[in-house]
Formats: C-alpha cells, sequence, structure tokens
C-alpha cells in the first residue's frame, strides 16, 4: 500500500509545483510574443503587433503601426510598463486604435498570466500573444 501511495504523492506534489500560475521576470527574459486576439476576437494579418523582453525586465515592441519600448515592472501577477515611449506615426483609425488599447494597458498594468507557448495580459482589454522565439 505504502508503495503505491508514493507515486501518487509525488505525481499531485509535481502538479501543484507546475500550475502555481505565477509569471517570474525570469520565464520572459528573452522571449518575444506575437499578438493573436484582442478581447477574444483573432486580428487580422494587416495588424500584427508583438512584444518582447530583454534584459532586466525592459520590454520593447511593435503595437501595429510603431515601434515602442519601456521598464517592465512584475509586481505579484501584475505587468506595468513605466516610461513607456514609442514612434509616432499614424496608419489610420485600425491600427491606431489596436495601439492606444494596447499601450494603453501596459502602462495601467495588466494580470499576466502564462500557459504553455502563449502568453495573456487581463486589463482594460484582453490580450492573448503566442511564443515566437524563446
Amino acid at each position: 500500500m505504502k508503495l503505491v501511495a508514493l507515486p501518487i504523492l509525488f505525481v499531485l506534489f509535481c502538479m501543484g509545483c507546475s500550475s502555481t500560475g505565477k509569471v517570474t521576470s525570469e520565464q520572459l527574459k528573452y522571449t518575444q510574443w506575437q499578438l493573436s486576439k484582442v478581447n477574444g476576437l483573432a486580428i487580422s494579418v494587416s495588424q500584427k503587433a508583438s512584444m518582447r523582453f530583454i534584459e532586466a525586465m525592459q520590454v520593447n515592441g511593435f503595437a501595429g503601426c510603431n515601434k515602442f519600448f519601456g521598464e517592465g515592472q512584475l509586481v505579484e501577477d501584475t505587468l506595468t510598463v513605466k516610461k513607456l515611449g514609442m514612434t509616432r506615426k499614424s496608419c489610420g483609425d485600425q491600427l491606431d486604435e489596436l495601439e492606444n488599447k494596447l499601450l494603453s494597458t501596459l502602462k495601467q498594468g495588466a494580470v499576466i498570466s502564462l500557459n504553455g507557448e502563449q502568453l495573456t495580459l487581463q486589463g482594460a482589454h484582453h490580450f492573448t500573444f503566442i511564443i515566437t522565439a524563446p
């Protein structure tokens, strides 16, 4: 009986460790993400947006029309990007709206979760990214 219980306890222990859901800066470092959905809806090919994390939680990317950069802060389960800067061009109402949603969510802070090769940001809007480079 004890021999049967030991493997079961080990499996349960391992499941508990891997399902905490807490995202760390080490998990994000040197990863690149492609936006795939906004508020649950797939985005069109013309609305390419991406984000990557580099040293010291620096964040940069392409918001659909402009490049952006800033200092990421990860507190508990919330990602906020401070000192957010970007290039300043307009690419039409649709892309400008996408950029405003993404950048305002990053500035205000969003609950971040990581599930395999999918990263989600839940703030004023819900963004789903898929990994493009580990």
